[in-house]
Formats: C-alpha cells, structure tokens, sequence
C-alpha cells in the first residue's frame, strides 16, 4: 500500500508552542515575523490535483495552504479529474487522463492509497466522475471501447464494485455533476469519438454532436439534452450552481471546421432555456486559442471563471449578465477551485505555482502566490475540507 510522502511543516499549534519555548509572546511574534500564513486558511483546508510530467511522478498531490507545504500519494498513471466524498470527506477518488482505466481512492488525512479500481473490459475512463450526495455511489464516465458510446458506471463506495451502468446518451462524456436535486446528473457528452489503440486522435469530425444532457441517475433516462449552435465546439466541463444553473467550458476542435471564424468558449444554462454563450472581445478570444480547460462557480457572487492553458488565461463573468468582468494572464493556468472561505478563486499551473484572484475584486492578491518548484500541477485543482 503506497503512503504519504510528506515535506512536512510547523503547525500553528506546534508554532505557537515554539514560541512559548522561547519566551516570545503571540504580539511579540508578529512583531518579528508576517504571520499572515497562519491565519489566511484553515488548517483543514487542502488544495488537490493530479500532479506529475513522466512515469515515477505522477501522483494526487495536494497543498496545505496554511502550512504551505506539499504532499502526494503516487500513482502509476496520469490523473485528471478528482471528486470528495461528501460524507466519508478523507475519501477521494482520482481518476486517469482519457482512455487511462484506472483510479485510485486515497485517504487524504493518512495519506494512503486505500483501494484502486479498474475499468470492466472493454471500458476506458474518461476522466472524471462524481459522488452520489449520500456518499455511497461513485458515478463514473466511461466509454465503450469498440463502439466508442458514452457510458455511465456506478460504483457502491464501501467497496468499488460495480453495480450498474447505463449510456450517457452521446459520445466522449467528460464532466458530470449533480443538479441541486440530487438525482438529475448533468453531463458534458464532448462527441468527439476516440479509440484507445489510437490513444486520443479523433475519429468523427464530421458528423461529432456535443451535448449537454440531463440524466435520471436511477434509472438512466434521458431527461433532456442541449447543444451549441457551433457544430465543432465540444463541451468538455461544467459545473453547477446552487439555482440549477450549470456554466460550460468548450473545446473547438479547429482542423474540423472550414472557415477561421471565432467561436464563443464558455456558456451557461438556466433551466428551462437554451444555452447561452458568453462573450469577450476579439483580442481575448483570439488569444485563448480555441480551449477552456476548467470553470468553476463561485455562488456567493455569481461569478463563473474559466482557464484557458493555450491561452495562459484566467476568464470571469457573471452568470446573469453575462457580462465579463475581468481576465488574468497565468502561464498554461488550467487548475481553477475556489478557497474554502469563498472568498479566492484559486488557480494553479504545470511550473508548481499557485495565484488567488480576490473573488469580490477579481484582482490578484499577489502576496499569496505560492511556488513549488519541481510540482507539475496537472488540469483540475479541488478544494477538499478535512474532517476537524
């Protein structure tokens, strides 16, 4: 079993004690040091993501934004997306980068890989998956690897084992999330039809159709689906805000259309309307070189952000106006979460560095940059509270 390889800090608890030791006093302390470190986060706060460039690196790294340490748990496999038990909250499950076939559940207190699971035959995983909000199913977006149809896995989370499956009503599901019911999953079906031998070369440019679809999660049914009017724009992320409404981030794949026109990279769907894209002006939308690689809500100020790694791109507008509100320049920025006080969209990058973007002001709080060289931060950053 594979355990925690720590950069281990001084704790507040530990800190202050030291301090006791020397004589100092809490006001003399921050007299002589900026201890702004210690009181910005919780200590059970955590920031998560795949991590690694080569085989031997890989891992679900995470950060202790109070300690500003580091830790991983390795993995023999590139990870992409990451989900938190919302009961059994030192469970999370990281899953391999499409058509990887396996994931492994770490317990993020110990530090230990508890379990990893694979695939059915003939399945590939597509990167990401959520928890059921009782904390006992595991839904899983896969894909058949002979007829490439998009499938749904559903997993009991004491442990692992498959126990249904049903389709996700397209090709290349990516995303998927609950809507406030907690039953409906809403599902980024990309359309983009991959074949494992063939690694991730696209085979259906012609006729690919990328949906959003809303699915019964007990009992597969199509509820309803959506598209953009951009035919070559595949919608790969999304998340939910407390109202129903989802934001999407879209990938155009560019060698498929015949002409250079620009197309729109971000949405939002309210209930009972069509997509809505979201507008930026023409210099922006140049420079973010057709691809979103995350978004995030922020619900307490209605405020979604997007990445764009091609475009070294950090995006913000408002989810009823539309309006865009700010952009931040990050270099290859893809990992987006939000700090556990709501009060910072994080973003981090593959050098190792982190940036928090105030998510009233939407600048930059520049003296809480953190940098960890030798980190390779991979697509997804999640923010993750520990049991106290």
């Amino acid at each position: 079993m594979n355990t925690l390889l720590s950069q281990q800090g001084l704790s507040r608890r530990g800190f202050f004690k030291s301090l006791a030791v020397l004589g100092l006093s809490v006001p003399a302390a921050h007299a002589m040091f900026d201890l702004k470190w210690l009181t910005e986060h919780h200590e059970n706060e955590r920031w998560l993501s795949a991590q690694g460039r080569k085989q031997g690196q890989f891992s679900l790294g995470w950060i202790n934004p109070a300690q500003q340490t580091t830790n991983q748990a390795l993995a023999n496999f590139r990870g992409h997306g990451l989900c938190q038990n919302p009961v059994n909250r030192h469970q999370v499950v990281m899953l391999a980068r499409r058509p990887g076939t396996l994931a492994i559940v770490v317990n993020v207190e110990s530090g230990e890989i508890e379990k990893s699971f694979h695939c059915a035959p003939n399945r590939n995983m597509q990167g990401h998956a959520v928890f059921s909000n009782d904390g006992q199913f595991i839904f899983n977006a896969e894909a058949d690897s002979i007829t490439a149809e998009g499938k749904i896995t559903v997993r009991e989370t004491h442990n692992f084992k498959q126990v249904n499956e049903f389709s996700s009503h397209g090709i290349g599901p990516h995303e998927l999330a609950f809507m406030p019911d907690g039953i409906t999953l809403v599902i980024a079906n990309g359309g983009l039809l991959t074949r494992p031998n063939t690694s991730r070369t696209v085979h259906n440019y012609p006729t690919m159709r990328s949906t959003l679809a809303y699915i019964n999660s007990q009992n597969g049914q199509l509820v309803n689906e959506h598209t953009v009017a951009a035919s070559k724009a595949s919608i790969r992320h999304l998340d939910v805000a407390a109202d129903g409404t989802v934001a999407i981030a879209m990938q155009v794949q560019r060698d498929a259309m015949d002409n250079n026109q620009l197309v729109s990279l971000a949405g939002v769907h309210k209930p009972g309307k069509d997509i809505q894209t979201l507008s930026a002006p023409e210099p922006l939308m140049i420079k973010l070189n057709d691809y979103m690689g995350s978004v995030k809500i922020n619900h307490q100020h209605r405020v979604a952000a997007f990445t764009s790694p091609r475009g070294d791109m950090a995006m913000f507008w408002h989810l009823d106006t539309l309006e865009l509100l700010a952009h931040h320049e990050f270099h290859d920025v893809c990992g987006l979460s939000i700090s556990q006080d709501k009060k910072h969209f994080v973003l981090s990058n593959s050098a190792g560095k982190i940036r928090q973007i105030d998510a009233s002001t939407l600048k930059e709080n520049k003296h809480k940059r953190l940098n960890f060289p030798g980190k390779h931060w991979d697509n997804h950053l999640l923010t993750v509270s520990l049991p106290s």
